[in-house]
């Protein structure tokens, strides 16, 4: 597993922390719908490593947020 298995509370912890909405995000990392991020946020969706790194690009925080301790050995 590429990113944390509690990303998708991370991820939504910050966008609310910086009062940003769903759609806004999903804008900013390129998806056609706000629901894909809602999926993802409330764990219904799989956060991928690729879409962690959009979402921490948006967010304007550290992909370490996101990504695993054994991938972060790697890179």
């Amino acid at each position: 597993m590429f990113v944390k298995p509690n990303a998708f509370k991370i991820l939504r912890k910050e966008r609310m922390e910086q009062r940003m909405t769903q759609r806004e995000l999903a804008e900013l990392m390129g998806f056609n719908s706000p629901q894909r991020l809602a999926n993802i946020e409330y764990g219904h969706g799989k956060l991928s490593l690729e879409n962690a790194l959009l979402a921490a690009k948006a967010l304007n925080v550290s992909s370490s947020l996101f990504i695993s301790e054994k991938v972060k050995q790697y890179v």
